[in-house]
């Protein structure tokens, strides 16, 4: 790729760097397909594409897989820099509970490392088998799982990036405790590739819990079960995960206990008792396989987004969500502890039904996040607006990592 009199891209790195990458046929719907990708094999490569883009004006995506990036729109010339070919555990203390990885190292390739040493990353977004950990950290998704261990962001120790004008940045370090004042680390997880590109991440493990048990309820419907969710979700043990999902007409709701087996034994015993119903206990590949059919259910959908209102209000927010999509074939995956749910549906005549919808969610207090929807309207459009200050905010931090506007 090369703009008017500036140096071509394969003047900047190297021929295997250009090589289409791994993300190169995701669905990127940013409105004009990229001018070019590019797969730089370390963060000097990553340096020159930053550097190369500003002087030729053009912008530049960040991507993992490249299978999980939301709608955005180019205006301008762009490139795709996947992080495929930045692949590998540079540091693992399994004493430590700690691991230094590439970006584009898998959480799949993580997991069978770390399973050794009945070690793990308790992270369970949608499709994480297909996930790269500098994508999880760019995404800042952590799953239902956050119940239990926290978000995401509050494991990520340490990780190199690259900013918008070059300059590569080593932030955190490898231990839980290695920041004193403004914590960099904070603003890039979660920004989606758009202050910078993540070139390693350090992250803090957890041991494998003794056993994993999964109980499950099953209903004709979500409201015949949202107040058994939310007793759960307000008993005096909180599960590793509460979720609610409707899937081809069929709804179950799934709570997830971790620990030893007397602990989980009196923590279901309490939850029965406090909820007023009987669950089946699911343990094994049984309750594996369940969990990642709910974890990963609607995950190649044309239309996906997020609703989110107060957990105190996830009926209402349901309710609203179903009157709205009356008639489509969705699937509703809802985080109880969060007030959180993921919508996904596919087929034709679907437009008034997603403006329905975010008006419904907008007007019980509630927030609407379009992934991915392919309608004329621009996601950004239909996604809940931040506040001016929290907009002002937001652009003041991208101006400092981003000056130049170089990622989008």
């Amino acid at each position: 790729m090369t703009l008017g009199s500036a140096t071509p891209l394969s003047d900047v790195v190297s021929s295997e760097a250009l090589e289409p990458a791994s993300g190169g046929s995701a669905r990127l719907a940013l409105g004009r397909e990229p001018d070019a990708y590019v797969s730089p094999g370390s963060v000097q490569e990553v340096v020159e594409v930053l550097e190369w883009a500003r002087a030729t004006s053009s912008a530049v995506l960040p991507v993992g897989t490249g299978a999980h990036v939301g709608d955005r729109r180019a205006e301008r010339p762009y490139v795709v820099l996947s992080t495929a070919r930045m692949t590998g555990i540079e540091i693992y203390e399994p004493a430590d509970l700690t691991l230094t990885a590439k970006a584009g190292t898998g959480l799949a390739e993580l997991g069978g490392m770390t399973g050794e040493h009945r070690q793990w990353l308790p992270f369970d977004p949608m499709d994480a088998a297909k996930r790269t950990l500098g994508g999880l950290a760019a995404a800042g998704v952590t799953g239902p799982l956050w119940a239990g261990y926290g978000h995401v962001r509050n494991h990520v120790l340490g990780m190199t990036v690259v900013c918008g004008d070059g300059r590569a940045l080593r932030l955190g370090g490898r231990v839980v405790k290695n920041v004193a004042g403004f914590d960099l680390i904070k603003p890039m997880v979660g920004s989606r590739g758009r202050l910078a590109v993540i070139t390693a991440v350090t992250v803090r493990l957890f041991p494998v819990p003794t056993l994993d048990r999964v109980l499950v309820l099953e209903a004709a419907d979500l409201a015949s079960i949202v107040p058994t969710a939310r007793a759960v979700a307000t008993a005096p043990t909180l599960p590793a995960s509460i979720v609610l999902s409707l899937s081809t007409g069929a709804a179950s709701f799934l709570v997830r206990l971790h620990g030893a087996d007397e602990t989980v034994d009196a923590d279901q015993r309490m939850l029965e008792a406090h909820a007023g119903v009987s669950f089946a206990a699911k343990e094994g590949t049984e309750a594996e396989a369940l969990l990642a059919a709910t974890r990963d259910a609607g995950a190649d959908a044309e239309v996906l987004l997020y609703a989110s209102t107060l957990p105190s209000q996830l009926g209402a927010l349901l309710d609203s969500i179903q009157g709205a999509l009356r008639g489509v074939d969705c699937v509703v995956v809802a985080d109880v502890a969060e007030g959180c749910a993921r919508v996904a549906f596919s087929g034709a005549g679907y437009s008034d039904a997603v403006l329905e919808m975010c008006a419904g969610v907008e007007a019980l207090g509630g927030t609407v996040a379009v992934h991915r929807c392919p309608i004329d309207a621009s996601p950004a459009a239909l996604s809940t607006p931040l506040s001016p200050d929290a907009h002002e905010i937001g652009e003041g931090v991208k101006r400092i990592f981003d000056p130049s506007g170089v990622l989008l």
